[in-house]
């Protein structure tokens, strides 16, 4: 791509579309299912380091976090004065979110009579996205077992992060709506980021390693990750929005390297209370980086297969591990023909992406987007003002 970057960054608002973004996502939901379906990558140098950096695609969980703060809390800032601000900002969250949340559900309850699933009343919390409180007390309740076959597990694992973006969703909004000023919101977000830090360190403290459960997939503990994706929204429209995105590249660097100490050297202890806030500002900058057109974040990220996956990301998220057991068995009956657990690795891990990539596809193009074209009657009223739409389907 030969696009010069800009010479002035402009402060932006939530009108303001950022494509690059979407090769972001890309990187985080290739990073989780190489965590989730990349086991098995060892021997020599290459497949050994290959598999170090496999089983740190949780990383894209964080980025994630961070992208969907930056994006939120921008529109909650930028929409204060809206007429209808809390009923236009849930219903539009509801129609990006929910469509194919409970389709899962649906299509699972269809399946039960066929797959005998076995539902138990802690799993009706997952619909009202407080799932992830039940589920981190046992383990047992991040799945739906089968009474036919234990390869027909339904996984829902994976929605502890969206229970955890729904409360986010429902609490921050109202504290935008108070704060209202950038400085307050900044001030709010530093506050609590920090007091999420204290609150893994006591809990560590009290459980130890045990307390890794709740310290990952809960709001209270990982909520700095969403509020500094919300402050660098808020950095970023003030006057000093140029400069703050330039420094953005250090930001990564220098944050960057300490995650990678973190991962690779320090304790448990070091990661769980201040690598998750550490990481979550590399991603920051790596987002603040991203954004200026024609920088080198922007051109590796704006790469057009990068931005395709990263159009589907959530239905690939929803979607790709749901019938994890399935996939292994597919990848040991395959191992079985070939006689070679790295070709059968390739061959199983290929067609998995490819099959889920697919289905995200026709999902968001034949059913999420009809969802979608809704959101034309819930516009803010800045967007019917200025005939400028935040929504795409296409």
């Amino acid at each position: 791509m030969s696009e010069k970057p800009s010479r002035y960054f402009a402060p932006v608002d939530f009108r303001t579309r950022f494509p690059a973004l979407d090769g972001l996502r890309a990187l985080a939901i290739v990073g989780v299912f190489a965590e989730h379906y990349g086991g098995g990558s060892h021997g020599g140098l290459v497949l050994n380091l290959l598999n170090t950096v496999r089983t740190r695609g949780w990383l894209g969980v964080d980025l994630f976090f961070v992208l969907s703060g930056f994006l939120i809390t921008g529109i909650l800032h930028d929409t204060l004065g809206d007429s209808e601000y809390f009923l236009r900002f849930f219903a539009r969250r509801s129609l990006r979110i929910f469509p194919i949340y409970y389709l899962v559900f649906a299509v699972l309850l269809l399946l039960t009579p066929f797959f005998h699933y076995i539902w138990r009343p802690g799993h009706m919390l997952f619909l009202v996205y407080l799932g992830n409180f039940l589920g981190n007390y046992d383990f047992s309740y991040y799945a739906i077992d089968s009474a036919r076959s234990h390869w027909l597990i339904a996984n829902i694992g994976h929605f502890w992060s969206l229970c955890v973006e729904e409360q986010f969703y429902m609490l921050w909004p109202v504290a935008v709506f108070f704060l209202r000023k950038r400085r307050n919101i900044l001030i709010a977000g530093v506050t609590f980021s920090a007091l999420a830090i204290a609150l893994r360190a006591v809990l560590y403290a009290m459980q130890g390693p045990e307390s890794e459960r709740w310290i990952v997939r809960t709001l209270p503990f990982r909520m700095d990750a969403l509020l500094i994706g919300g402050m660098l929204a808020m950095l970023l429209r003030g006057q000093d929005a140029d400069r703050i995105q330039r420094s953005c590249k250090w930001l990564f660097l220098v944050c960057g390297t300490i995650s990678a100490i973190i991962l690779s050297r320090a304790s448990f202890a070091w990661l769980l209370i201040p690598g998750y806030t550490i990481i979550a500002l590399a991603f920051a900058g790596l987002i603040g980086s991203t954004l200026r057109t024609g920088g080198p974040a922007y051109r590796l990220f704006y790469f057009k297969p990068l931005r395709i996956l990263g159009k589907y990301s959530y239905g690939f998220y929803i979607y790709h591990v749901l019938f994890r057991y399935v996939w292994l068995k597919f990848l040991i009956v395959v191992a079985g023909r070939v006689h070679s657990l790295a070709l059968a690795g390739i061959i199983a891990l290929g067609t998995n992406f490819v099959v889920t990539f697919l289905v995200s596809k026709i999902s968001y193009d034949f059913y999420e987007s009809k969802f979608l074209r809704y959101k034309k009657h819930f516009e803010y009223d800045s967007e019917i003002k200025t005939h400028q739409h935040t929504f795409v389907t296409k």
